[in-house]
């Protein structure tokens, strides 16, 4: 399974390299600044591409990150009510047991 990872990676690069290579054109980028002045520089088609997806990539890390310390704090919880709950078991088989005696019913 690493192996197939790997080569995925690997493959994954290639496209990526390939596409920043055939997307090196200038383009003109547009900006307020906070006095709201319009300022513009030029950067290649391929930073203007990528600053945004790893912008969504690292807030995707980020949400994800967010959930899996909120799933293991629900984990943590469901086994300490998992222990105590088998503590609550032990005790219980423990205890002695009353005979339950069974009423005569006299039928006249």
């Amino acid at each position: 399974m690493p192996a197939i990872k790997f080569v995925l990676s690997i493959l994954l690069l290639i496209v990526i390299a390939s596409f920043a290579v055939k997307n090196m054109g200038s383009v003109e980028f547009n900006y307020y600044d906070l006095q709201l002045q319009l300022h513009s520089i030029e950067l290649p088609l391929m930073v203007v591409l990528v600053i945004p997806l790893v912008l969504g990539l690292l807030i995707a890390w980020f949400m994800d990150l967010f959930d899996r310390f909120k799933l293991k704090s629900i984990i943590r919880q469901q086994n300490r009510s998992i222990s105590s709950m088998e503590e609550e078991l032990e005790n219980l088989k423990n205890t002695p047991q009353i005979p339950i005696q069974a009423e005569s019913s006299n039928d006249s």
